[in-house]
């Protein structure tokens, strides 16, 4: 691993208590934690642009109907790195978490009723297959398996400073990333170099997890009147897991990425990562991820046809009564207005007080709203505000106060959303951008990063 660069020096100045707090806080290690296997996520990463590298010139990227209109929302590689960290999250949902109880029963596979039905460990309350073709059906209740809140967001904050860590080390002058080891303190994670503090707001949340699936031996009877009987469709029951072969279920593209079967410790990513260490294969999950993104980018009321059952694979599903809990990225309008809080609370309480050492904030996330970026982000991306002590009464005109430039502050100094980033304030251009992050990547800049990283396996 590269080595990190000292913290900056900010003195003796009004935010020093903050600063001190927060510089006692960073975690010395970014893969020192207990909730995600962060050398393995490092891994799945590097292995995913180090395929994306070779696939550069790869004519799926025009060819594919998915891809091509995927690449019209933004670089190739910023929709790269929302793909794989959907992927390392749905790894990581994996790893460690899957028993053997509530997998749904589902027969659709079945060419006649003697052949074996299969079964899904899902993250959503219905069935991957059936919702296709048949919509939403009744919720299943108790199928949805995701881990604790507490866990999601120690996942998507180490998988968020992964890619935060590829973009620092790719700008001009590189910044290092750390993480907050406290999950309850006001800053998630720290970005640094000797002349400029960064700190981060994350609200990172998968947009789509796909299922485990199982082919199961024959199919699951119980007793009737007149004889064993095929259990109800969609009843939920017990697989013994460990001893079957298993795959990740890339529903609305019905293809699999085998997982083989449970044991090792570091399963499933060995596994994921031989399927993306082929063009082939990355760009199968690109493809199957950028439908459901494209299906779910389309506002609720004007969804038809396959961006309807879009919804319902991704978290936060479109239906009427969506969970909200589950949306992407920032699609919660609650994560938005908590995050723009800490945003105005960074500039507050850490840029107000530093003048020696230039503090900036950046909302960050995996995906920006979406469909509702028009209603919740649109007029404010580049607003400004300043504390009230700092504008005067002008010497010329009696109806006008001013202010100097340097005092007045972006709500957001950048959203860093990989699908769509904003970057407002002159400080933070080419830090965390991704045409200086696809060029680094593809001119070998980053290559002793994603070497070390890919060697963690």
């Amino acid at each position: 691993m590269p080595t990190r660069q000292p913290f900056p020096e900010y003195g003796s100045c009004d935010a020093k208590a903050s600063l001190d707090d927060l510089f006692r806080l960073v975690s010395p290690d970014l893969f020192d934690t207990d909730y995600i296997d962060a050398r393995s996520a490092a891994s799945l990463i590097a292995t995913g642009l180090a395929t994306f590298k070779e696939s550069k010139e790869h004519p799926r990227w025009q060819t594919s109907k998915t891809l091509k209109e995927l690449c019209e929302r933004g670089t190739r590689l910023n929709m790269v790195s929302a793909a794989l960290f959907d992927l390392t999250c749905n790894t990581e949902y994996l790893h460690g978490r899957i028993t053997n109880r509530k997998w749904i029963y589902c027969n659709r596979h079945r060419g006649d009723e003697f052949e074996a039905a299969h079964a899904y460990y899902g993250f959503l309350k219905q069935c991957p297959k059936c919702c296709q073709d048949r919509g939403l059906d009744p919720r299943i209740t108790g199928a949805q398996h995701k881990p604790t809140s507490h866990h999601i967001g120690e996942i998507t904050t180490v998988v968020t400073a992964l890619f935060l860590t590829l973009l620092g080390h790719s700008a001009p002058k590189p910044l290092d990333v750390g993480v907050i080891s406290k999950q309850s303190h006001n800053v998630d994670a720290v970005a640094w170099r000797d002349d400029l503090l960064v700190l981060f707001e994350i609200k990172a949340s998968p947009l789509v997890t796909y299922p485990v699936r199982v082919k199961l031996g024959e199919p699951y009877l119980d007793d009737g009147d007149d004889g064993p009987v095929e259990i109800d469709q969609h009843k939920l029951i017990d697989v013994d897991f460990r001893h079957r072969e298993l795959s990740l279920y890339l529903a609305n593209t019905d293809k699999d990425i085998p997982l083989g079967r449970a044991g090792a410790p570091s399963w499933p990513y060995p596994q994921v990562q031989s399927f993306i260490r082929s063009v082939d294969g990355l760009l199968d999950f690109m493809e199957a991820w950028g439908e459901v993104f494209l299906g779910y980018s389309i506002p609720k009321t004007q969804r038809t046809g396959r961006s309807v059952v879009m919804g319902y694979l991704a978290n936060g599903w479109g239906d009427e009564i969506d969970s909200n809990k589950t949306k992407a990225g920032l699609g919660r309008t609650d994560d938005i207005k908590k995050g723009t809080y800490q945003l105005l609370k960074f500039a507050a309480y850490y840029r107000e007080g530093s003048p020696d050492l230039p503090v900036r904030g950046a909302l960050t996330a995996n995906l920006d709203p979406l469909f509702l970026h028009q209603a919740y982000l649109e007029k404010l991306i580049d607003g400004r505000w300043a504390p009230s002590k700092k504008f005067r009464q002008s010497a010329t005109d009696p109806d006008y106060q001013e202010i100097l430039e340097k005092d007045l502050f972006y709500i957001y100094d950048a959203v860093l959303a990989f699908n769509r980033p904003v970057v407002n304030d002159p400080l933070l251009q080419g830090c965390f951008d991704f045409p200086p992050f696809e060029q680094a990547l593809f001119s070998g800049k980053l290559d002793r990063l994603i070497n070390s990283w890919k060697a963690m396996t």
